[in-house]
């Protein structure tokens, strides 16, 4: 006997065999507007997410080679170009602005630890997926807490044949938690490395002219990404409810200051 079955996943035009797609609302924003890339779906209960915050706690990468200086430079100037000429098409969202906010922030720490204060804040890369790097100043002197965020992205999918459900996975939550250093103007944790000459401010001219700060930073994983400041530091936006608890707990266990 044959069966035909059906799997229409919406949005994507594309049609599978034994498959239906329950759904892919967003529980955040998308990447842009235009975009047809599946939303990220928030993870069903609190002890499975609990349990997958790792703390990399390891020693720092080295020191950055002039050759990885060169390219995280090179890097920055590709990558406000492409993040500017996307936003302008509407591809994703513009970056956001340098504000006053910010900028009382940092001379805040400037008296305290001034060497720390060009990392500081929470730093965002819409380009494709939402990524997150949020970097708070630490009780120790020279160091910092680094915190990053990216949603899974993913779809539900149920199973017509066998009547189970099921996620199809397209692209992985990142949640890492680690301390670094700032050493020689660089800062280096077991899982990131930049530096201060691979930041650059520019204006972003859609509409009303404004000031952006961009950084360029490599990962434990030789990923480059070019992320624009956008707040003093705080949790990520799109951090998971149950996630909020454990992941404060871990700030305030390894001695990162959170309050503005």
């Amino acid at each position: 006997m044959n069966i035909n079955l059906l799997v229409v996943i919406s949005g994507l035009g594309l049609f599978l065999p034994g498959f239906q797609v329950l759904s892919c609302e967003p529980t955040s924003e998308s990447p842009s507007s235009s975009s047809t890339l599946p939303s990220p779906v928030e993870p069903i209960s609190e002890p499975d997410v609990a349990a997958n915050l790792p703390i990399l706690n390891l020693n720092p990468l080295p020191l950055l080679s002039d050759a990885e200086i060169e390219a995280l430079q090179t890097h920055l100037t590709q990558g406000i170009d492409t993040w500017f000429g996307l936003a302008g098409i509407n591809k994703v969202p513009p970056p956001p602005p340098l504000t006053d906010e910010l900028r009382n922030y940092q001379e805040t720490w400037r008296t305290v630890n001034p060497d720390i204060v060009p990392f500081l804040g929470q730093w965002h890369n819409d380009e494709a997926y939402s990524y997150s790097l949020t970097i708070f100043p630490s009780q120790t002197e020279g160091e910092v807490c680094v915190l990053e965020f990216k949603p899974e992205w993913s779809l539900d999918i149920f199973n017509e044949v066998t009547g189970e459900y099921g996620k199809d996975i397209i692209s992985e939550q990142i949640l890492r938690f680690s301390l670094a250093t700032v050493q020689d103007r660089q800062l280096r944790s077991s899982q990131i490395r930049s530096l201060d000459s691979a930041m650059s401010t520019a204006n972003y001219a859609v509409g009303e002219s404004y000031t952006v700060l961009f950084m360029s930073l490599i990962d434990a994983q030789n990923v480059n990404r070019v992320v624009a400041l956008s707040s003093p530091p705080t949790l990520p936006s799109e951090l998971p409810l149950p996630l909020i608890s454990p992941v404060s707990q871990t700030l305030n266990d390894y001695g990162c200051i959170t309050d503005l």
